[in-house]
């Protein structure tokens, strides 16, 4: 030992392998040479530019539809709801997994008003002679090709965000994080905003009030994004609520509420019924956990929908009633129409008319199998697939001339 000490040692190189590859080097600056610049944004405290925004909630809270509502205030330069300024006009690329483009998309743009010259719709990748499904694991270089051949993209929607994640194991936090954060260089670089959609895992599953815990999959999902807002149904107002849930980059946000109605969209001959969503006039001071533990300590039914769902039975026990009369009686006990109409597709009540001439009568489910056809004779809502099918008439409609014309005679 006492003549190895002796000895000289030979230079340490802690990673040999690396040695003379040519190749990679590390990116740094120093941070007397970066100028101070402030977060710009798409929509004050909830979108940045070049930044990655995600939004999460239930199946069914209207997640999607509430995009086609950014979508079109941002292609138009729109207003936000309560005075919460307007949006820089941009385009905007649309990344969806599960809607149709013809008979959801574009008629849910219609609906919201979206300047759809401004609006474009990645369906699939081409290579070679066939085509396959965008992946962000391998596809980020075509997506800036696209944002640089438009020219003026200012926001990107990828809905659901696990749809385009390729192989990548949703649990498992450093493979998401892999696929996610380059998402986030992406932005910053192209100066574009990134929006994401996600869901919520089943409250059974997962029993915490806190926001952030409940985006399924991988905590990333949450933790990659600079802002996270949560999308939850406030049923004792029969409205969504858009909550904060993160922000690292401003204060919280106060929260807004939304309302999803209809109108009559497309040529005559060919016009469809597409919702869109109308936002409440007033902020809502909640946050994303305080919705969450309400819901809880309620069981997860509302005091409202256990109401409605008494005076519907009482009031069908006896046989089919007229729609107009469960209506006028429905508002004279103080209840709200869409509590009603959302109770009544929850029981399973049945829309029918007797014939041509007769108005529509309402009536408790038969007992025993229903061939399910029978259950809305009249259903104009196809569209709302991240939400239930539910009956509607003319009142809950912005009709065209040519189609109240048509009606009235």
């Amino acid at each position: 030992m006492a003549g190895d000490m002796g000895m000289r040692a030979e230079p340490w190189e802690p990673f040999p392998n690396l040695k003379g590859n040519g190749k990679a080097e590390l990116v740094s600056t120093c941070a007397s040479e970066i100028a101070i610049e402030p977060v710009e944004w798409i929509w004050p405290g909830r979108i940045a530019v070049g930044k990655h925004t995600c939004i999460a909630g239930e199946p069914g809270a209207a997640k999607s539809q509430l995009t086609m509502g950014i979508t079109a205030t941002v292609s138009t330069a729109g207003a936000w709801p309560c005075g919460e300024g307007n949006s820089p006009i941009g385009g905007v690329i649309i990344l969806s997994a599960e809607d149709g483009a013809a008979d959801t998309i574009v008629p849910r743009l219609h609906a919201a008003g979206a300047d759809l010259g401004r609006v474009y719709i990645v369906s699939a990748v081409r290579e070679g002679a066939g085509r396959r499904s965008f992946n962000l694991q391998s596809d980020l270089a075509l997506l800036e090709q696209e944002v640089r051949r438009i020219g003026d993209v200012a926001l990107i929607i990828i809905d659901p965000v696990s749809s385009y994640m390729g192989k990548t194991d949703s649990h498992k936090n450093s493979e998401v994080r892999g696929v996610l954060e380059p998402i986030g260089e992406f932005a910053e670089r192209l100066r574009v905003a990134v929006l994401s959609v996600t869901h919520f895992s089943k409250a059974g599953a997962n029993s915490t009030t806190k926001a952030l815990h409940r985006f399924i999959g991988s905590i990333a999902f949450v933790g990659a994004p600079r802002i996270a807002l949560a999308v939850i149904e406030d049923a004792e107002n029969d409205r969504r609520l858009l909550l904060h849930a993160k922000n690292n980059l401003a204060p919280p946000p106060l929260g807004l509420a939304y309302r999803i109605k209809e109108k009559i969209v497309g040529d005559p001959g060919r016009a469809v019924t597409a919702p869109y969503i109308a936002w409440d006039d007033e902020h809502v001071t909640m946050t994303a956990n305080d919705a969450l533990a309400s819901e809880s300590a309620s069981g997860g039914h509302s005091t409202a929908s256990s109401e409605v769902e008494e005076f519907l039975t009482s009031l069908l026990s006896d046989g089919p009633v007229a729609a107009k009369q469960v209506r006028a009686d429905s508002e004279a006990a103080g209840l709200s129409w869409t509590t009603v109409k959302r109770v009544k597709s929850r029981l399973g009540i049945r829309a029918e008319k007797a014939g041509m001439d007769a108005g529509w009568s309402w009536s408790l489910p038969r007992r025993g199998p229903t061939p399910p056809e029978e259950d809305h004779v009249l259903n104009v809502s196809p569209f709302v697939s991240d939400g239930p099918l539910r009956s509607a008439s003319e009142d809950d409609l912005e009709l065209p001339d040519f189609l109240r014309r048509g009606s009235a005679a």
